[in-house]
């Protein structure tokens, strides 16, 4: 059964490479798994690598689970003059000035599934059209999102099909050597990484049947690290 699963998951090293490749191919791409795995960090590990090379990337985080329709559609108001009624460009998105700032701008719509419905439907046209209403995205953007799987009990939403059909599924497992690597370059305790050299099913229990309100995950030995 392990063997099973493995073959349908990939690890976080190998998320970063498959992103790579569909932002050269501005192909959206979800990512589903567990809460604390490190989805989100996965896209500031892409941008650094990008400004290793020299490129100047922007990362725009958009937790889309406290969005309203109308900050992807923008807000509505009567053009007097026109005699119509205009939606104000949102604010977070990039425009032109700024894309001509950067060679890549990462959209990452994180919590997507968290969203509510009517958020996610302003999303359809957005991913896959790259624009919705009379924005447009910039070239230069790619888009990426995350959530948590139905089942690991978080506030999420089933996705529509024909949102998610929108997208590349990708979902992510928990892998030690992956992590072991990112400890190393991100400081990480050496008590901490000890520990769990040792004990290396220690770094991941989450169970989404448990009432414990707290459990490991490579974000909470992270707490762990900062609070040593």
């Amino acid at each position: 059964m392990a063997m099973e699963l493995n073959t349908r998951t990939v690890k976080l090293s190998e998320l970063t490479k498959y992103a790579k490749h569909h932002f050269r191919t501005k192909r959206p791409l979800m990512v589903w798994g567990p809460p604390g795995i490190g989805k989100s960090d996965t896209f500031k590990t892409i941008k650094e690598s990008y400004e290793a090379q020299g490129l100047r990337v922007k990362l725009i985080d958009c937790r889309l689970s406290l969005w309203e329709p109308t900050d992807l559609k923008g807000y509505p108001y009567y053009d007097k003059e026109a005699n119509k009624m205009r939606f104000s460009a949102p604010d977070e998105l990039p425009d032109e000035e700024m894309a001509s700032q950067y060679d890549i701008i990462i959209l990452f719509l994180d919590e997507l599934n968290g969203a509510a419905p009517a958020t996610q439907a302003a999303a359809y046209q957005l991913i896959l059209n790259r624009a919705i209403g009379t924005y447009r995205l910039p070239d230069n953007v790619v888009i990426a999102a995350a959530g948590n799987r139905e089942s690991d009990k978080g506030v999420t939403y089933r996705m529509p099909k024909p949102l998610a059909n929108r997208f590349l599924h990708y979902e992510v497992r928990v892998d030690f050597e992956d992590w072991f690597d990112w400890a190393v370059r991100n400081n990480i305790h050496p008590d901490v990484v000890g520990y769990l050299t040792t004990f290396k099913e220690d770094l991941y229990n989450f169970d989404a049947g448990s009432s414990e309100r707290s459990f490991a995950t490579p974000r909470s030995w992270a707490f762990v690290s900062d609070t040593l």
